[in-house]
């Protein structure tokens, strides 16, 4: 049985592999980073990638993953190290923390050198001070009676503090494991926390497939043993993402935060999109701004305007802004945070950004700031066929982004600017900003 578990296919054929799963191959050399944050290794010809590995670090890797032209393995042991290895105690196999071993000038020159190879000029990283506690929202699931975040292999990994979130954030979790222990049949699956900088409070939201009294319970209990909380909503239904459920339930308090950006404040939900580091979104939206060179006179569209945080921040550079979202939700928290701001120069609009675009019309500047998989053709061409001169492309997956660029390209767009903002420290994830205009 053994010998049939790892029979391999031969070199050569349809299939080709050298590997098996579980197969210890020795003293591989890091040859390179992959915008994935895997170390690249080459082995007899074939490629196999592994976590938490720097160039030229020599190491004994583990096969747990097999693809016909690549495997997937566990560094096992380290026979050299790199200078620029740092050792952090909490477990680097979370699968969001690739960098967490590497020494910030590090993370630095891995990410300008993968932006500059994308975008095939040079590209420079805006850097951040607070490498660690910056995240002012996180998820963590519940299960053996312990908050987990997820490891490389997609498994539960027990966690008793966040490196990456705010230290409000983590102050609470040791207080909601604990009222999560005490009421098992409240049936939460997880647990999503944000943190208003401006309030200093939080706001909890509780996954569940079904409603019980129980969870009231839970929230009573964590209110009684802290007064830094906003409120605490349950989000009922069966995806375990609460974004996809619709049914709401508050168990306390309101369920909304308030935060303040540059010189405007943001009425924040449970599903509001907020970038979640307050100090390189202040970078990332001063970089728009002086990409876009905003004159009083412009009339500038916000697509993908979620709760309208863009629109609102340029506001006060520009003739009008007019958001377009397709979320009647974000619609709703982005009127709202207009009258907050008491702003008289935003609209917001409802409409499917791949349905026509005649609202474009008298626009001079586009800023764009897509999900991860990018623009759709449709949209581009419908921006193209405007008169738009001037396009702001914002995006946190520049390889979709560099696709969509050659559509721009294609319609007459030029390429003027290039900004990498380092949003998600100790991740393998860089924001991009690109200045695309046409005569």
């Amino acid at each position: 049985m053994l010998k049939k578990m790892r029979k391999k296919i031969q070199v050569g054929s349809k299939n080709s592999t050298p590997f098996f799963k579980g197969q210890h191959i020795k003293d591989l050399k890091c040859t390179d980073i992959s915008n994935l944050g895997y170390g690249v290794f080459k082995h007899n010809g074939y490629t196999i990638f592994a976590l938490n590995a720097l160039v030229n670090e020599r190491v004994d890797i583990e096969l747990f993953d097999i693809k016909r032209k690549y495997a997937i393995g566990r560094i096992t042991t380290y026979h050299t190290r790199s200078e620029n290895r740092v050792d952090m105690k909490q477990a680097h196999v979370l699968n969001a923390n690739r960098y967490i071993n590497v020494d910030y000038e590090t993370q630095v020159k891995i990410k300008e050198a993968q932006m500059t190879k994308l975008f095939n000029q040079p590209v420079t990283l805006k850097q951040a001070n607070q490498q660690f506690n910056y995240r002012n929202k996180s998820e963590f699931f519940y299960a053996n009676h312990k908050l987990n975040m997820i490891d490389d292999k997609h498994q539960y990994q027990p966690i008793k503090t966040c490196v990456l979130s705010l230290p409000a954030i983590n102050t609470l979790l040791p207080l909601i494991e604990e009222a999560l222990n005490n009421h098992p049949r409240a049936q939460i699956s997880s647990v999503i926390i944000r943190h208003s900088a401006y309030e200093d409070k939080s706001l909890i939201i509780f996954v569940s497939k079904l409603e019980n009294r129980h969870q009231d319970k839970i929230a009573q209990e964590i209110i009684g043993a802290t007064e830094n909380i906003k409120g605490i909503i349950l989000n009922v239904g069966p995806s375990e993402n609460h974004l996809f459920n619709d049914k709401e339930v508050m168990l306390y308090g309101e369920d909304y935060l308030i935060e303040k950006l540059m010189n405007k404040q943001f009425k924040l939900t449970s599903k509001s999109f907020y970038q979640i580091n307050q100090e390189q979104t202040v970078k990332l939206y001063e970089t728009i701004i002086d990409f876009a060179q905003f004159k009083s006179s412009d009339n500038v569209a916000d697509l993908y305007c979620g709760v309208g945080t863009i629109g609102i921040i340029i506001s006060d550079y520009v003739n009008s802004v007019i958001g377009i979202e397709v979320v009647s939700d974000a619609v709703k928290a982005a009127q709202d945070n207009i009258d907050l701001n008491d702003i008289h120069n935003v609209s917001i609009v409802e409409h499917d950004l791949n349905e026509d675009l005649s609202i474009l019309e008298n626009i001079d500047i586009a800023i764009v700031d897509p999900p991860r998989n990018g623009l759709s053709k449709t949209i581009i061409d419908n921006i193209a066929k405007s008169e738009i001169k001037k396009v702001v492309y914002v995006s946190c997956n520049p390889y979709s982004q560099k696709e969509d660029l050659k559509y721009f390209e294609a319609y007459g767009y030029h390429i003027d600017k290039i900004q990498a903002v380092d949003m998600f420290i100790n991740t393998h994830h860089v924001e991009a900003l690109v200045l695309m205009t046409r005569e």
